[in-house]
């Protein structure tokens, strides 16, 4: 028993699997009382079935999978304009500022996301371009990295590794008749010699198979083995075993522990988001394949809470910003991120709120291009998410947030959010540890604020949260003393009030506002001013934010760099209070 759910047999479930497929079992089989179908071991089996993709295909001309398509359509061109790889990038020993760490990391993502992509759209069409060109680039993606299959593993090589090896798997299944036989042969024997070499020396590790293990980059490289395994089950007679790892790691580690008690995930929002992607990826395929179904059993895991409370406003297509849709969130983990969850969400769990939101994405089924690019090689971090959208949105589930809770506190992380209803111009507020602070209102953020003071001692901190319905009230507290507080009157009103500060206090904002007399406002759509303390001035390029990572030792490329507007407030007696307000046809 884990949290009150008990596993399946895993292992006595997983030999019925294997003994099923090499016997071409075709009745369905009961075990241990739960129904079990025979594993699918045609292809496509992981997010469709043969069967399934005449209706698919059809649904191109309708409603929100026509959008979804066009989408898909459009960047397959993108795609099918890239080059092939035909490089190893060969990972080293001496790597200071993690270079080396990233250029491998964002061209196997490269990689993946375009075969991936381009296998997705070939399945959904039947076009024989989109097939040829994902044989080309998966045989091509497969020979560039085929010497990592050998390599020591390492928590370094395995985060990317296991994506890689997951998209060459999806490639695989998608565009099997694409491929000779000799080319399925080759495909086979990349994959699975990868798989086994990091199932033997890494996955099955005491530290690695350990409850320890649980979060971001377990559920990541776990749930991609499993896709490969699903992949090649029937096919390799070690995938079976490859199987059985994932799906108990899965029911004793990464569905119970894999996020905080509260659903955020304490390694930051973005995560939470990738958590889930490589949740479903397996989940999804674990059932189709073998009928084994983890939701059921899993649900209270698998909340939607940490997007409900800080989806913010619709995505358009283009180059994405932070906090532009979703708070708190950088620039590659906005709206286009989220929404592909959302959408199986929605679909698993008839949740209409999800559904609501997830369709705020107006670009659904492009491949995400990101802002990151590693600075000598010009290695680009791409995301694909299109095809999963296309498959999981069910248009029978009407998107309508119902009794949605507008507010949510996540003590595991200690923030806080309040929204003033579910229009995607309306005001969305929330508030963090340090009293770090955002206000989106009218499509766009207004209020960047980073934290205030010094940081106070472990413990003396705290972020609260009263909602009486018409009135939602953040705090953030120090010492049992507010020092940062948000008061949201519904629907179009906020208060924010700074207590303690010995200092002008500035934020930024994604859109330059004007200046009307004493007030600040955006497009005629959201007002600000000052109730204590004074707007002194606004610096229009004054905050320019760097993309960097490993520990902030590597700086990334910026394709859209942008200088935003900065504003300062000067305090009145050690304290400050806005008022920003929504005005007009909003």
């Amino acid at each position: 028993m884990v949290n009150g759910v008990a596993p399946l047999k895993t292992s006595l479930l997983l030999i019925f699997v294997a003994a099923a497929a090499s016997a071409g079992a075709v009745e369905q089989t009961s075990l241990g009382g739960a129904s079990l179908q025979p594993p699918s071991m045609s292809h496509p089996r992981l997010y469709c079935t043969p069967a399934e993709l005449e209706d698919l295909r059809a649904k191109r001309t309708d409603g929100v999978h026509a959008r979804i398509w066009r989408n898909i359509s459009e960047s397959a061109d993108w795609c099918m304009a890239q080059p092939p790889r035909t490089e190893w990038i060969a990972p080293v020993a001496d790597d200071p500022i993690y270079e080396n760490l990233y250029d491998r990391f964002y061209a196997m993502m490269m990689d993946m996301a375009i075969i991936e992509h381009l296998a997705f759209a070939h399945a959904l069409s039947g076009d024989p371009r989109y097939g040829e060109a994902t044989r080309e680039r998966t045989l091509a993606c497969c020979r560039a990295w085929k010497p990592d299959a050998e390599a020591e593993p390492d928590g370094g090589k395995a985060y990317a590794v296991s994506r890689l090896i997951k998209g060459v798997a999806v490639a695989y299944d998608l565009a099997y008749g694409r491929f000779t036989p000799e080319e399925r042969d080759e495909l086979r024997g990349m994959l699975a010699a990868t798989a086994g070499n990091y199932h033997q020396r890494y996955f099955t590790t005491p530290d690695k198979a350990g409850p320890g293990f649980h979060t971001h980059h377990a559920i990541v490289e776990f749930g991609s083995l499993g896709v490969v395994a699903l992949t090649l089950l029937g096919e390799v007679p070690e995938a079976a075993e490859w199987l059985e790892t994932t799906t108990k790691k899965f029911e004793e580690h990464l569905l119970p522990t894999g996020l905080a008690e509260d659903g955020a995930q304490v390694e930051g929002a973005t995560f939470w988001a990738s958590t889930m992607h490589y949740r479903l990826f397996f989940m999804d395929a674990l059932r189709r394949v073998t009928g084994k179904n983890l939701f059921g059993p899993y649900k209270q895991y698998m909340r939607p809470d940490l997007a409900l409370a800080s989806v913010a406003a619709e995505k358009r297509p283009g180059w994405n910003e932070p906090h532009q849709t979703v708070i708190f969130s950088p620039p590659y983990g906005q709206l286009d991120y989220y929404a592909p969850v959302l959408l199986m969400l929605a679909r698993e769990y008839k949740d209409t709120a999800s559904q609501h939101l997830a369709l705020w994405d107006q670009s659904l089924g492009h491949i995400q291009k990101t802002r990151y690019i590693t600075p000598n090689r010009r290695e680009q971090l791409l995301f694909e998410l299109g095809g999963y959208a296309y498959v999981w949105y069910d248009a029978g589930v009407v998107p309508d947030p119902g009794e949605a809770a507008l507010s949510y506190r996540f003590p595991s992380v200690g923030q806080a959010y309040a929204r003033g209803d579910w229009r995607p111009d309306g005001l969305l507020v929330g508030l963090k540890n340090m009293g770090e602070t955002v206000v989106h209102a009218g499509g766009t953020p207004v209020l960047i604020a980073g934290g205030i003071g010094s940081e106070p001692p472990p413990g003396s901190q705290s972020v609260t949260l009263r909602d009486a319905g018409d009135t939602a009230i953040l705090e953030c507290r120090f010492d049992a003393e507010p020092r940062v507080s948000m008061t949201l009157r519904r629907p179009d009103t906020l208060d924010v009030h700074w207590r303690g500060l010995d200092a002008p206090l500035s934020f930024w904002c994604l859109r330059p506002p004007k200046r009307v007399d004493d007030r600040l406002v955006w497009e005629d759509r959201v007002e600000m001013s000052a109730a204590t303390g004074r707007l002194a001035g606004i610096d229009t390029e004054g905050y320019a934010p760097a993309h960097a990572v490993g520990n902030g030792r590597l700086t990334l490329i910026d394709p859209m760099p942008r200088k935003y507007p900065t504003v300062r407030v000067d305090p009145a007696g050690g304290e400050i209070a806005i008022r920003v307000q929504l005005i007009g046809n909003h």
